[in-house]
């Protein structure tokens, strides 16, 4: 699992780069049926969400299934918790 803040989204190429908090910058693909959950103010838990609902800032979670040959980590599943 990576753990850290998002830096940046890219909705287009369907990337990420997740900062860990020892300030590595980890890039994460999203393939089309990947599971994000985002938070929900209203329950206080989270929600099934699109790779666009992400934002900069936002501290996540990350299970990742195997890295490309760039370096690249796939996402298996994504939590956002804050």
């Amino acid at each position: 699992m990576i753990e850290g803040r998002i830096k940046k989204v890219d909705v287009a190429r369907r990337t990420a780069v997740i900062t860990t908090e020892n300030d590595k910058d980890i890039t994460i693909t999203f393939p089309e049926r990947v599971n994000i959950e985002v938070a929900d103010p209203e329950t206080m838990g989270t929600m099934g969400g699109e790779l666009a609902d992400l934002q900069e800032g936002f501290y996540v979670e990350v299970e990742v299934a195997a890295q490309d040959a760039d370096g690249r980590w796939s996402c298996d599943f994504l939590v956002c918790v804050s």
